[in-house]
C-alpha cells in the first residue's frame, strides 16, 4: 500500500469513526424515536376493530372430452378463463344474488369493499375472500360469493343453441370460520413502528450532525483547515476550570500534561531550521482557552529547562495575571504609554520556576493603537534578548483586531479551538484575517476534547503493585516524552511513535 492509498485509508477509518461517534453521542435520539414509533403503532393497533378473512378455493375447468389432447386445451382454456372470472367476482350480479341467498343486511358497495378475489400463476384455483368485523358473516359471505360465482359462470358459459356449459367453477374447498383476526397485526406493526422510529432517529442525528456548526474533534478541525498542522488535542480536565496553570510536577504524568508537553515538542518541529521564539495564542472568541493554553505552554518550556516570559497582550479582559495571583496594576502598558523606561521593571516573577510574567497593566482607552505602535515590536525585541521564549497571550480574533496587530511582532501563531464550542463560519474567518495579516500560523490546538474522542493519548495508566501484591493505586506505566521517535510524511506533519 503506498502513501497516498494509506492516507485514503486513514480519512475513511476518520470518517466512520466520526459517524460511530455521531451516532454514540446521539443513542438518546436514536432509542426516544424508536420508542415513540412502537407505541404509537401499537396504540394505533389498539385502536383498530379486528377483522376476520374467511377464503373459498374454486377449481375452473373447461372442455368435456376426455382426450389427452383435449385436456390439455381446456386446461388452457381454464388458465385464460380465470382471469375473467376473478374480475366477475364483485361484479353486480354475483355481489346481489350473494347477498339475497347469504341474508347478510349489506349493501353491494359495502360487500364490494369486503370480498376480494385472486389467482395464481398458471393455475386453475380461484380464491374468493371475505374481510369482516364479524368472522361469522365474513366466513357465510365468502361462500355465498362462491356460490354465486358458480351460478353465473354457468350461464355465461351455456352457448345459446343449449348444451353442456363450455366451462365450469367448482368450489372444492369452502370458507370456514377463523378466530384468529388479520388485522391489525400488532406484532408487526411494533416491529414498524420500531423501525421507521430507528430510522427517523438516525436521520435526525446525522441531520443535526450535518447542520452542527460547532467543531468536535482534530479530525473536523484538520478538515477544515487542511494546510494547518494540528498540535495537540487537550482533554477535559476538571482541574482547569478553577486555576489556569498545572502543576506541572504531580499533574506531569496526566493527560492533559502530556497533551501540553506534545504541544511544546510539536511547536519545535514546526519549523527546525528557524524556530518560533515569539508566540502568539490566540482563538476565535472569548472562552476558548487561549489563556489556559498560553499559561501552561510557558509552563512546559519552563519544564524542559527554558527560560520563558509570558506576556499579558489581552489589554481588553486580562485574567492570566490573576488566575495565577500576579498583580495587573502595572505591566505591558505601562512600557507602552512610556510610564516605565526598561521593561524589566514591571516584569514579575511567577511561582513556577522558569516562568516571569509581564502583565497587562491598567486597561487602556486605545488598545489596539498600542499594540500596533513601534514600542511593542521593541518590547517584544528587548525580551527576546533576556528570554528563550516569549509566550503571547493575546485578545481573541473575531471580536477585536488586538491579535490581528500583534502578529507582525510574533514569529508564530498558535490557534486555540474549544471543542463543541468554536463554529465552524468563526474559525474560517479567523483564518482568514490571520491570512490578511500575513501571519504564520504554526497550527491549532483543541481544547475541551474528550478521551474517548482523541485520537491517540501518549499516556495510559494502570493499577501498580509492589512485590508484596499491594495495589498501590494508579500509577503511570508508559508515556511518551519528546525524545520520541519522529516520522515525516509528506504533508510535513510529525507524527510520533
Amino acid at each position: 500500500m503506498n502513501q497516498t492509498e494509506a492516507v485514503d485509508t486513514a480519512s475513511a477509518a476518520d470518517r466512520l469513526r466520526v459517524l460511530f461517534r455521531v451516532v454514540r453521542d446521539g443513542w438518546w435520539i436514536v432509542g426516544l424515536c424508536a420508542l415513540v414509533g412502537g407505541v404509537a403503532a401499537v396504540g394505533v393497533s389498539l385502536t383498530q376493530t379486528p377483522q376476520y378473512r374467511s377464503s373459498a378455493m374454486l377449481y375452473v375447468t373447461s372442455g368435456t372430452e376426455a382426450t389427452v389432447q383435449n385436456a390439455y386445451q381446456g386446461s388452457l382454456a381454464s388458465q385464460q378463463r380465470v382471469a375473467s372470472y376473478v374480475r366477475l367476482v364483485d361484479s353486480e350480479a354475483v355481489l346481489s344474488t350473494a347477498l339475497k341467498d347469504s341474508g347478510i343486511d349489506m349493501s353491494v358497495k359495502d360487500a364490494r369493499e369486503d370480498v376480494s378475489a385472486y389467482t395464481s400463476v398458471e393455475t386453475v384455483l380461484l380464491t374468493v375472500n371475505a374481510t369482516n368485523a364479524d368472522p361469522v358473516i365474513a366466513s357465510n359471505l365468502a361462500n355465498r360469493v362462491a356460490d354465486s360465482l358458480v351460478q353465473y359462470v354457468s350461464v355465461l358459459e351455456t352457448p345459446s343453441s343449449g348444451g353442456d356449459p363450455l366451462a365450469k367453477v367448482t368450489v372444492v374447498s369452502p370458507a370456514m370460520i377463523s378466530d384468529i383476526p388479520v388485522s391489525p397485526r400488532t406484532k408487526r406493526n411494533l416491529a414498524a413502528g420500531l423501525g421507521l422510529g430507528l430510522l427517523l432517529g438516525l436521520f435526525i442525528v446525522l441531520a443535526r450532525h450535518r447542520l452542527d456548526t460547532r467543531l468536535r474533534t482534530e479530525s473536523d478541525v484538520t478538515e477544515l483547515l487542511p494546510m494547518t498542522s494540528s498540535l495537540c488535542a487537550v482533554p477535559v480536565d476538571s482541574s482547569l476550570q478553577d486555576k489556569v496553570l498545572l502543576d506541572f510536577a504531580p499533574a506531569g504524568a496526566s493527560p492533559t500534561g502530556e497533551a501540553y508537553r506534545r504541544l511544546r515538542v510539536n511547536l519545535g518541529f514546526v519549523s527546525v531550521d528557524t524556530p518560533a521564539r515569539r508566540i502568539l495564542v490566540t482563538s476565535a472568541n472569548p472562552g476558548e482557552g487561549k489563556t489556559t493554553t498560553a499559561v501552561n505552554l510557558a509552563a512546559a518550556f519552563a519544564e524542559s529547562g527554558k527560560r520563558v516570559v509570558l506576556v499579558e497582550a489581552d489589554l481588553r479582559k486580562p485574567s492570566a495575571s490573576q488566575r495565577m495571583r500576579l498583580t495587573n496594576s502595572i505591566g505591558l502598558t505601562d512600557y507602552l504609554r512610556g510610564g516605565v523606561e526598561n521593561v524589566a521593571d514591571v516584569i514579575q516573577q511567577s511561582s513556577t520556576p522558569g516562568v516571569d510574567v509581564l502583565a497587562s497593566g491598567p486597561v487602556p482607552p486605545n488598545p489596539a493603537e498600542l499594540l500596533a505602535s513601534q514600542r511593542t515590536g521593541r518590547c517584544f525585541a528587548e525580551l527576546e534578548e533576556t528570554y528563550d521564549l516569549v509566550i503571547v497571550d493575546s485578545g481573541p480574533v473575531m471580536p477585536v483586531t488586538d491579535a490581528v496587530e500583534l502578529t507582525k511582532w510574533v514569529d508564530g501563531v498558535v490557534l486555540v479551538v474549544r471543542a463543541g464550542s468554536t463554529k465552524r463560519s468563526d474559525l474560517t474567518s479567523t483564518y482568514a484575517e490571520l491570512q490578511r495579516a500575513q501571519a504564520t500560523i504554526l497550527g491549532f490546538v483543541v481544547n475541551g476534547v474528550s478521551d474517548r474522542e482523541r485520537s491517540y493519548r501518549y499516556g495510559y495508566y494502570g493499577e501498580a503493585v509492589d512485590p508484596d501484591g499491594r495495589d498501590q493505586g494508579p500509577a503511570v506505566i508508559a508515556h511518551a516524552s519528546s525524545d520520541a521517535v519522529r516520522e515525516e510524511p509528506d504533508n510535513g506533519r510529525p507524527i510520533y511513535r
